[in-house]
């Protein structure tokens, strides 16, 4: 990654961090007031890289925030803005099938993929739902009640 676009991204989280942001237009006025001129495609793919989703704050208001999840040594967390991007979790057979708040299938479903289960075999997602597949009908209920302890 080049230098420039760390820098720029590293602006990107500082700007979310301090201000809130509610529209890659906003995000796009905060870069330009801070000297960094840029196009509506590179905030695009920032925000993807960066991982950021627009959520309600404390505040109820909608704003730029990270999806990026918890690791440790021992356990994989999500955080609080992610726990309320999944509705419901259903064990089916050796399937899971996870529901998230509109449009946020295939973020909810790279977390679970960063989580590194060694019983899932993959995960299909679309807008708001997620098929996670296993090997058994055990392994599908051990990791459906890891799933169920992150909320």
């Amino acid at each position: 990654m080049s230098s420039k676009k760390q820098q720029r991204q590293a602006l990107i989280l500082d700007i979310i961090a301090n201000e809130t942001v509610n529209s890659q237009d906003g995000l796009m006025r905060a870069l330009n007031d801070a000297g960094v001129q840029v196009t509506q495609a590179t905030v695009s793919r920032d925000l993807n890289e960066l991982r950021l989703v627009r959520q309600l704050n404390q505040q109820g208001e909608l704003t730029y925030q990270s999806l990026e999840a918890d690791i440790d040594d021992e356990h994989f967390q999500l955080n609080p803005a992610q726990i309320r991007l999944i509705t419901s979790i259903e064990v089916i057979e050796f399937m899971i099938v996870v529901k998230t708040a509109n449009s946020n299938g295939n973020r909810v479903a790279a977390l679970i993929d960063e989580a590194n289960f060694e019983q899932i075999v993959g995960t299909l997602a679309g807008h708001d739902t997620i098929f996670v597949m296993t090997h058994s009908a055990e392994e599908a209920k051990i990791v459906s009640q890891q799933m169920q302890s992150w909320l």
